[in-house]
């Protein structure tokens, strides 16, 4: 028995010992440093608008976004676009537009020109995500505004990279200090 008690109290005494060998050793953490990137978002996407005023009927809508994302979540970019008339006129080509665009992830400004089958015309609009609205105006014929479904969400959010001070290492968010 008493040499039970002795075999336990050396393995305390020594587990001691060495807890206090490694004190202040692997330093603590600290949350790494975040920063954010420009990211493109380019897309292909298709739509429906209404439209009323010079020409009133359905529009089909197929186009191509060039979005970039800035580092605070703005974005720029532009877009192309060509419709088919649907209704309220015969069916065929509408008109090709080249828009230039400028917002927030979730909300761009439109503006731009265009050509089409009523003649040339200039643009300006918004996007949301999934709908826009907006108005063309047709040089010789007036006003086209327009309100639309489609399907282009949010731009994609710039990209966050994390790094850590020279001494540490990253692990996961946080940045441990290294053994030396």
């Amino acid at each position: 028995m008493r040499k039970t008690i002795r075999t336990v109290a050396l393995a305390i005494a020594a587990s001691g010992m060495a807890m206090s060998a490694f004190a202040g050793k692997g330093g603590g953490t600290i949350p790494a440093d975040v920063s954010k990137k420009s990211r493109n978002d380019n897309t292909v996407y298709a739509g429906i608008n209404w439209n009323w005023g010079a020409r009133e009927g359905a529009t089909g809508v197929i186009g191509f976004r060039k979005a970039k994302t800035k580092s605070n979540n703005n974005v720029q970019g532009g877009k192309i676009e060509a419709t088919i008339i649907l209704s309220g006129a015969p069916v065929g080509f509408g008109e090709l537009k080249l828009k230039g665009l400028a917002g927030s992830r979730s909300t761009q400004g439109e503006l731009g020109l265009g050509f089409g089958h009523q003649g040339f015309l200039a643009t300006g609009g918004v996007q949301v995500p999934y709908a826009n609205a907006g108005t063309d105006y047709v040089f010789g014929k007036g006003w086209q505004p327009y309100v639309g479904v489609n399907t282009l969400g949010k731009t994609k959010r710039a990209r966050e990279t994390l790094s850590c001070p020279s001494g540490y290492t990253l692990n996961g968010s946080d940045c441990l200090e290294d053994f030396d």
